[in-house]
């Protein structure tokens, strides 16, 4: 009970010996008792304070109106050289700043968008209207010299044969001409000005109507399954593709600096799962991997996604209206070298949008995305779009997922050109109070996974730990302080994007994350002979949780300690034999693809579990030697773990390889976006020779 209490609330239990009835005498020892009463305060907050250097324990002393609070610094920076460090794994703290990879980290230069033309059409959450002030670039001296038109158009309905159908798109007949401002109760529009006769200006803007069908189906799912949930909360998910969490606290400061002022949880232990995006996303949408997804519902290549059960479907079933969208749709998540959906997945899909505006006035193209589209940068269309979407739908209940790859996918520094973008769109959520009832949740899939900065050992790591942010309601977190409590714990665990579905699911229903029920689900936890691969992050993440429970593979675990190798050493040199062997067996199938053969061994390291763990595997004998390698044709640099089993001499290379630089065109003539990491065209070769 004393403990619990605050420093007033201890001296209640003394005579108050202002009363009249001590003397003097009396009134000294009082106050002596009093000061007294401080000392094993004082030393129950010191070891509250030393014990709590692993961030595992939640006690605020109030501090009196009169001194001020003292500046604590970030958890990570206090820990003893771990973001993670338990019985199960220990991930480094690395320095965003380390010298050796500073030579990688530079300044961008602004983008510019605007060079073809200044937007002359501009949209708000209902309308369009003419932005007077861009006429003198188009040299219209004279408004009524401008006609401008609105013409809608939608995803396709009807298909046929083998059609692309999430790549068609049908537009209305009619171009509706406005002056001014006009109302548009359409989903997309396409937007053309001319003079004379002649287009002097288009673009593309998306709404976010109310769908009457889709408010129906609601109401009905609401009736036919009654939530338990007096409230309910929406999740809004937006994604950077390939930023790692220490280049987005390198190249975001504005924005990671919003995040930490409204007490957003990082999760500083989470770690991918496999190699791209795809197979790091799936988990979050499925709870699958991408082989049990083959397995369950996507059968092969040209099967389309709509047999899978996504998660939004489990919110829609409740009630909730669902989104989804990307940017760079041509390497979208569903649609690069695969089918996409048949039927549209969501109740508000990006997708025909999104193609549609980057296929006609996109530009700025560098690698593999078009940076701009008109005179917008590609990443502020789909964070307007998102902004809209929650504002517009901040009094109903949502799951959205939208993900940001155009700016980020393939460039270690371009994150910081959308710094101010990102901190400004979170700035407009919070002020029009559209996360009063949602839980934002800002992250990534992976680090960047190729270049200089990826052949170096943090570099290395780096593209196996993205971040994770949430973002409560303040309602939220006074309703399930337990869950909350076990997700800032959790934040120094070993995570996942298996754990991420687990817990969408927990939002679903608030009857599992009150106190009672998270009690006996952490009993039911610790109890169990073998640990789930995947743990809800309103519970405790057992310290004893390791890459193998977790379902990572060794290949991309950053739990092992490493210890770098001689490259002289014929050990390295066999192994990197076999692990080229490897690669050429997997391109034998296809007859196009040069065979592979070693030029150089990069760096090679031993990696080993912690010793205690070492002790207990069965595989005592194992050692994973990981290994960068440079094979001809091509100059490709690949990464791959290789394991040697010493009770029986056999080396196999296990998981995937990792293809560490680009590869541009060299692997055009195959479809198989596995494929096309180790393929070297024999076309290509023959088209290189002749030049």
């Amino acid at each position: 009970m004393w403990i619990c209490m605050e420093p007033q609330q201890l001296l209640k239990f003394q005579p108050d010996p202002s009363s009249g009835i001590y003397n003097k005498n009396e009134k000294k020892a009082a106050s002596f008792r009093r000061w007294l009463l401080w000392i094993p305060i004082v030393i129950f907050a010191s070891f509250l304070y030393i014990f709590d250097i692993g961030g595992e324990m939640h006690y605020r002393f109030p501090l009196p109106s009169n001194i001020t609070a003292i500046t604590v610094k970030p958890v990570h920076s206090v820990r003893s050289g771990f973001v993670v460090d338990t019985t199960g794994c220990r991930i480094p703290d690395l320095d965003p700043y380390d010298p050796v990879i500073h030579e990688f980290i530079k300044k961008e230069k602004p983008l510019n968008c605007h060079e073809k033309h200044p937007l002359l059409v501009n949209a708000n959450l209902t309308s369009l209207f003419i932005m007077k002030s861009a006429l003198p670039f188009f040299n219209i001296s004279d408004e009524d010299q401008l006609n401008c038109c609105y013409q809608p158009f939608w995803r396709s309905k009807t298909h046929s044969g083998d059609d692309n159908f999430d790549s068609k798109i049908t537009f209305a007949d009619n171009c509706t001409s406005f002056k001014n401002d006009v109302s548009v109760e359409e989903e997309f529009v396409k937007v053309m000005c001319s003079v004379d006769n002649q287009v002097v200006y288009k673009n593309y803007h998306a709404f976010i109507p109310i769908k009457l069908e889709v408010e129906k189906l609601c109401q009905e799912s609401r009736k036919n399954k009654p939530s338990q949930n007096t409230e309910h909360l929406s999740v809004l998910v937006l994604g950077m593709d390939a930023v790692s969490r220490l280049n987005f606290h390198r190249q975001m400061p504005k924005t990671e600096s919003l995040l930490r002022k409204i007490h957003a949880i990082e999760l500083f232990g989470y770690n991918k799962v496999a190699d791209n995006t795809f197979p790091n996303l799936i988990p979050i949408l499925s709870g699958l991997s991408e082989k049990e997804l083959q397995h369950t519902c996507w059968p092969k290549l040209t099967s389309v996604f709509d047999r899978c059960n996504w998660i939004w479907k489990n919110f829609s079933a409740a009630g909730y209206r669902t989104a989804f969208g990307e940017d760079a749709a041509w390497m979208g998540l569903f649609s690069y070298v695969k089918r996409g959906f048949k039927e549209q997945p969501t109740d508000y899909y990006v997708r025909p949008f999104i193609k549609t505006a980057e296929d006609d006035i996109g530009h700025k193209t560098q690698l593999n995305a078009k940076l701009c589209i008109g005179s917008k940068m590609s990443v502020a269309v789909l964070l307007d779009y998102v902004s809209n979407f929650a504002i517009t739908m901040s009094s109903k209940d949502t799951f959205a997922f939208f993900w940001g790859t155009s700016l980020t996918h393939d460039f270690l520094n371009y994150p910081s050109l959308g710094d101010d973008l990102h901190e400004r769109f979170l700035n407009q959520l919070l002020h029009t109070g559209s996360l009063n009832h949602t839980v934002f949740i800002f992250m990534s899939d992976h680090g960047i996974r190729w270049g200089g900065i990826r052949e170096t050992y943090q570099g290395r790591l780096e593209e196996r730990l993205p971040f994770v942010f949430f973002v409560f309601p303040e309602w939220f977190k006074n309703l399930y302080p337990t869950a909350i409590a076990n997700l800032h714990k959790n934040a120094h665990r070993l995570t996942t994007p298996f754990d991420i579905y687990e817990t969408l699911l927990d939002i679903l229903s608030f009857k599992q994350i009150e106190k009672e029920s998270i009690r006996k689900r952490s009993t039911e936890l610790d109890k169990g002979k073998s640990k789930p691969r995947q743990i809800s992050l309103f519970l405790p993440v057992h310290k004893s949780r390791t890459c193998n429970e977790a379902g990572i593979d060794p290949h991309w675990c950053t739990c092992h300690k490493s210890k770098p190798l001689p490259l002289t050493d014929a050990k390295i040199k066999n192994m990197s034999l076999i692990l080229v062997e490897h690669l050429n067996s997997l391109l034998k199938p296809y007859g196009v693809c040069s065979q592979l053969h070693l030029a150089e061994v990069k760096s090679a390291t031993v990696e080993y579990p912690l010793e205690h763990l070492y002790e207990k595997t069965k595989d005592q004998g194992l050692k994973d030697y990981v290994l960068v390698v440079r094979t001809t044709p091509g100059d490709a640099l690949f990464e791959a773990t290789v394991r040697h089993h010493i009770g029986n001499s056999s080396v196999q290379v296990v998981g995937a390889v990792s293809r560490i630089n680009t590869y541009g065109s060299q692997s055009s003539c195959v479809t198989d976006f596995h494929m096309k990491l180790y393929c070297y065209c024999k076309s290509y070769f023959r088209t290189r020779t002749k030049l």
